[in-house]
């Protein structure tokens, strides 16, 4: 798919917010086009062309593109390429490794220190996951675990771990689709961290969060 297919300008206007500058939104349509794969894998970028297609300067394109390779979204190779970082199997192991760890956390911290409301709420989010593992739904599955780890990190209290997994979120709901979860045996196991998270008994749900997540034929 090319840089045009992709409808960036569309998706450009959408993003429009005096409060926001342009690179930042620029950086919002990359992304968001990146993690949807409307934006291939080791798919070429020109700075040049994302520009003309987003009617603006080159400047705020670059700024986006080089904040995209800092979060590994996009690589680079002076003088021979800026492209789209491809996903290998290591890749998606490494962050679905990642992200049982950096969660279980986020869940030991914020079942501690959600008021009731909160925790209320968390869990309505840990009830689209039990949904999509119902289904045998891999895709929606980490879709919802996105929404749900995203919350508990925001509630945990530790503003470090919120902003370090904000900004690794986007690549690692890209790289995770590369991932297919048998689903079947975690209904029960999210069912079991639901009465844990209720019962404010955080090492349980903790350790449920943390079991081996294995792709499928593991």
């Amino acid at each position: 798919m090319g840089i045009a297919d992709a409808k960036l300008d569309e998706r450009l206007r959408l993003h429009e917010n005096g409060a926001v500058s342009l690179g930042d939104r620029v950086d919002d349509v990359l992304r968001d086009a990146i993690v949807a794969e409307q934006l291939e894998p080791g798919e070429r970028l020109s700075d040049k062309e994302i520009a003309e297609v987003l009617g603006i300067s080159r400047t705020p394109v670059r700024e986006a593109l080089q904040r995209l390779t800092w979060i590994g979204l996009v690589e680079v190779s002076p003088s021979r390429y800026t492209r789209v970082t491809e996903v290998s199997d290591e890749l998606a192991a490494g962050s679905l490794e990642y992200t049982v760890l950096q969660a279980g956390l986020a869940m030991q911290l914020a079942v501690q220190r959600m008021d009731e409301a909160e925790l209320a709420e968390a869990v309505s989010y840990l009830d689209r996951m039990i949904e999509a593992a119902d289904q045998d739904d891999s895709r929606a599955l980490v879709g919802a675990a996105r929404v749900f780890i995203g919350y508990l990190a925001r509630h945990s209290g530790n503003a470090v771990l919120a902003r370090v997994m904000l900004e690794a979120a986007p690549l690692l709901e890209r790289n995770l689709r590369r991932v297919r979860f048998d689903t079947s045996p975690r209904s029960e196991t999210y069912r079991q961290m639901r009465e844990a998270m209720l019962a404010r008994d955080a090492d349980a749900a903790e350790s449920l969060l943390r079991r081996p997540l294995r792709p499928w034929g593991d």
